[in-house]
């Protein structure tokens, strides 16, 4: 009898260090190559107004950043990073355009441009919850005069469980993002 529990003790410890190293393989392979994503828009809210979207800028791929990241990478406090088959500025700008445009903004004014500097975006995945952070200083040009109508920081955070699918909770970061511009009555005004 006590060979039978020593023996079971025996290959749960085998079948944990089996898991693990197929765990270590499967997240280095994802950090080498990147995660395709796309995004679709969710928002409810409506919005009337018309602008333009500039491209976006991702401040921590910059050479002025504290820590430069790949153009391409979201900021991780685990092992390894999360890396996308586009620039985070690229997605994240054209997620913003495409949650304007279904809520009803006319994207076509050349006369009002919005730029975006993202200034962060950082999952934390250390401990019991995902703790998802995105900062984006939004500003909303007129072309003709080069004068500032808008300019604002919204920054979302918001926690998901950890086995959640991270990329419908970084499409849902970015959209309640996007939901706390338009709830800004300046921005509404900006592009009337």
């Amino acid at each position: 009898m006590m060979t039978l529990f020593s023996n079971a003790g025996f290959v749960c410890r085998k079948a944990a260090a089996a898991s693990i190293a197929v765990a270590a393989l499967v997240l280095t392979g994802c950090a080498n190559h990147p995660a395709p994503v796309n995004y679709a828009p969710t928002s409810t809210k409506t919005i009337q107004g018309s602008l333009s979207v500039a491209p976006f800028t991702y401040l921590p791929a910059t050479p002025k950043a504290a820590k430069v990241v790949p153009a391409n990478v979201i900021r991780n406090t685990a092992m390894g990073e999360i890396k996308i088959d586009k620039d985070v500025s690229v997605f994240v700008r054209d997620a913003v355009f495409l949650e304007l445009r279904t809520m009803g903004a006319k994207i076509d004014n050349p006369a009002k441009v919005l730029n975006g500097e993202i200034e962060e975006f950082l999952v934390d995945d250390l401990g019991y919850s995902i703790d998802w952070t995105l900062r984006i200083k939004y500003t909303v040009t007129d072309t003709s005069s080069t004068k500032v109508l808008f300019s604002s920081v919204k920054n979302t955070q918001r926690k998901t469980a950890k086995f959640v699918n991270p990329f419908g909770a970084m499409n849902e970061t970015i959209k309640l993002n996007t939901e706390q511009l338009v709830d800004d009555p300046e921005f509404m005004k900006a592009i009337q």
